[in-house]
């Protein structure tokens, strides 16, 4: 019973639904239809009207004739009968009268019209369309017309009722004067005769008048007929359109609902391995921060890195990439508590939200989740790989901790993991310094970002001199890069440099560099001097990095030689190809090369002679004690001794006073460079010292100036 009533209501509300739509389609025409028969019963109305005029015109001219005929009778016979018979007929034009007199009026009493017509012989249904068309059509050519003609009839009226009664008055008063009563006869004839044309005027104006109006009306209805019926084809089409459109809406509205949870799936997991993505699992890690702090609740966050992903990456392929990636998120799906957050937060970076989870459990669960990856074996065309991972753990019991403090902390204690050897788990102590050093460094990336956008950095140069014989190179300094703080304050490199170098920065502050240093120093004169512009191991091996410096070349005019470019040994070495290249390419333009902290490196005389450099910076750690300790004064002579017998210069770095100045001097190194010489200053800049000397020779020799200048 119940299912059939179901199905009743479904028929009545899908016929009510096609009724619906049956009605917006076919509503065009129904105005249409509308309009058309309100303008057939206008015109029928205003024909109509029309036809009492005809009527009234008739009525009015045979009461006329009647009252002449029973004047002249009245004449005759002296019978009062007669002239009550005369004053009927004379009644029915005079109505007519009565009723125009009163519709001329600006304010026309309605009662006196109707009783006007009536006196006048129209019927009562007739009257409002008399007065209808008196009133719309009255300056109308062929009515005005009429009227003009009705109006002059009138007067005619008024004449003959006036020879009238003096024609009473002659009866009644006795009197027998015949040419008195044939001139009283005379007039009423005349009036008569006169009458005549006008009546036929008449009639002839007012049949002109009603087929005008005819004309017009049938016109009238042609044109809006003409009009509303494509007016009609067009909107029945938009809105079997619109009807279409509103079916094809509701259909892709029932698909888009059965799309709507999938979306929001796809919104808030990864694509790849079905797990929750980052802003999903930022998004719980807030809420459980909540309950923190507002329930005193407990939770433990990981954050997982495999350890061999790049491998298998490289060595197969991204589509083998992927397919690694895919198997570790469901084996870990299987090693986390239902109820816990497994996401993918990129690349080969998990995370894990354990809600309301004791320390002890999540320990077991971590080396759990470490341990399952461990044993797990990737097999990719034919090849096997063990993967690993390193896993940071942070026990979520502080109110004040953010998703960022809990989020970096996590990262750290991950990073710690892979620094201790891989394939462990550290826990995150809030105490611990080389967690706090890594979470430091992260919270330079930010810093540096910043700085980088609002271009919070600073040029500056240290002088190069000559020692000795050796000829002096006309302005030769070192470029120094140094940040801006918040407040315009400087930071000294090594605050930020390691930060920069652990997460790939350094191209971008390379870059910075590379083009406000050309930019200044092309605005120097002809004379500009020598230049020397460190650049990171980094951009070396980055191609774009290389036409960033073509490019600067292309838009700042100097000669090449103006710039030495110079990297550290160590960097050189651990990417001799792509610095062989960057050199090679560069060199070809014209520029020079210095090697920096030269001796650093304890292959360094093997790559060397592979290297097109011009300058060898010795390292500064041989050179600070190089007057006092004879293995010192050796490793920089045997130096000095390689690069001249290569034909490159020598620099002695780190010099700080006027004995290590003559050691050098004595073993014949060309160039010295250290806080002693020439602290560095603002590049193009006022300084607040004396300008440093060029060379050696220039320097004080005085005992109590041996000590180093404060920077």
């Amino acid at each position: 019973m119940t299912s059939a009533l179901m199905i009743t209501l479904a028929k009545v509300t899908q016929w009510l639904g096609s009724c619906k739509r049956m009605l917006l389609i076919v509503s065009p025409f129904l105005v249409i239809v509308a309009v058309l028969v309100w303008l057939a019963i206008v015109s029928i109305d205003i024909l109509a009207a029309g036809r009492a005029y005809v009527e009234g015109e008739s009525l009015w001219s045979k009461n006329q004739k009647e009252a002449v005929f029973h004047l002249l009778r009245f004449a005759d016979t002296k019978s009062e009968i007669d002239f009550l018979n005369y004053r009927k007929a004379i009644g029915v034009p005079f109505g007519f009268r009565k009723a125009r007199l009163e519709l001329e009026r600006n304010k026309p009493d309605y009662a006196i019209v109707r009783s006007g017509f009536l006196e006048g012989g129209t019927h009562p249904d007739d009257i409002a369309g008399v007065v209808s068309l008196y009133q719309r059509f009255r300056h109308v050519s062929y009515m005005s017309s009429v009227l003009d003609i009705w109006q002059t009839g009138d007067g005619f009226l008024a004449r003959l009722d006036v020879a009238a009664a003096e024609l009473h008055a002659f009866q009644t008063g006795g009197r027998t004067d015949r040419s008195e009563l044939r001139l009283i006869l005379g007039r009423i004839i005349e009036v008569n005769e006169e009458l005549k044309p006008w009546q036929v005027r008449f009639s002839n104006t007012l049949g002109e008048a009603t087929r005008w109006i005819r004309s017009m009306l049938l016109l009238v209805i042609i044109t809006v007929a003409g009009t509303l019926v494509p007016i009609g084809i067009f909107l029945t089409q938009s809105m079997v359109s619109r009807v279409d459109r509103a079916e094809r809406e509701l259909k892709e509205l029932k698909l888009g609902q059965e799309y709507a949870v999938k979306l929001a799936y796809h919104a808030s997991h990864d694509q790849l391995t079905n797990l929750v993505n980052r802003p999903e699992f930022e998004n719980r890690l807030k809420q459980a921060l909540q309950g923190v702090s507002t329930q005193g609740r407990q939770h433990v966050v990981m954050y997982l890195d495999l350890d061999q992903f790049k491998i298998v990456n490289d060595t197969c392929g991204h589509a083998a990439g992927d397919q690694l990636l895919r198997q570790v998120g469901a084996l870990l799906k299987q090693k986390v508590r239902e109820g816990d957050t497994l996401a993918r937060l990129g690349g080969d970076e998990f995370g894990v939200l354990l809600e309301n989870c004791p320390m002890q459990e999540a320990i077991r669960i971590a080396h759990g989740l470490r341990q399952c990856i461990a044993d797990f074996r990737f097999v990719s065309e034919g090849r096997s790989f063990n993967i690993g991972a390193s896993v940071g753990v942070i026990h979520v019991a502080d109110s004040t901790l953010n998703l960022t403090d809990v989020l970096g902390a996590a990262d750290a204690a991950c990073y710690m993991a892979k620094e201790k050897g891989r394939n462990r788990v550290q826990f995150y102590r809030p105490h611990d310094s080389e967690v706090s050093l890594r979470r430091g460094e992260m919270e330079w990336v930010s810093r540096l970002q910043h700085a980088l956008q609002e271009g919070r950095f600073a040029l500056h140069a240290q002088k190069i001199i000559s020692i000795g014989d050796q000829y002096p190179r006309a302005g030769h300094h070192e470029l120094l890069v140094r940040m801006l703080d918040e407040h315009d304050k400087l930071i000294p490199p090594m605050a930020f440099i390691p930060a920069a170098e652990r997460y790939s920065m350094m191209p971008l502050i390379d870059q910075w560099v590379v083009h406000n240093a050309f930019k200044k120093i092309s605005s120097l004169g002809p004379n500009r001097g020598t230049y020397a512009i460190n650049i990171s191991g980094t951009s070396i091996g980055d191609e774009r990095f290389l036409e960033f410096v073509r490019e600067q070349f292309r838009r700042f005019v100097m000669p090449p030689r103006t710039i030495c470019f110079e990297i550290t040994e160590t960097a050189a070495i651990a990417n001799f190809d792509k610095a062989a290249r960057f050199f090679g390419e560069l060199k070809s333009l014209g520029c020079l090369f210095s090697l920096d902290d030269f001796g650093a490196g304890m292959s360094s005389f093997g790559y060397l002679k592979h290297l097109p450099v011009d300058f060898i910076k010795i390292d500064g750690s041989f050179v600070k004690d190089v007057a006092n300790d004879s293995v010192d004064f050796a490793m920089v002579k045997a130096i000095n001794d390689v690069g001249h017998e290569m034909g490159k210069k020598t620099i002695g770095e780190s010099v700080d006073g006027e004995e290590g100045l003559a050691a050098l001097r004595e073993i014949g190194v060309d160039f010295g460079q250290g806080h002693w010489i020439s602290p560095p200053s603002p590049f193009l800049a006022p300084a607040a010292r004396v300008n440093p000397p060029s060379t050696a020779s220039d320097l004080p020799r005085a005992a109590h100036l041996s000590r180093p200048v404060p920077v």
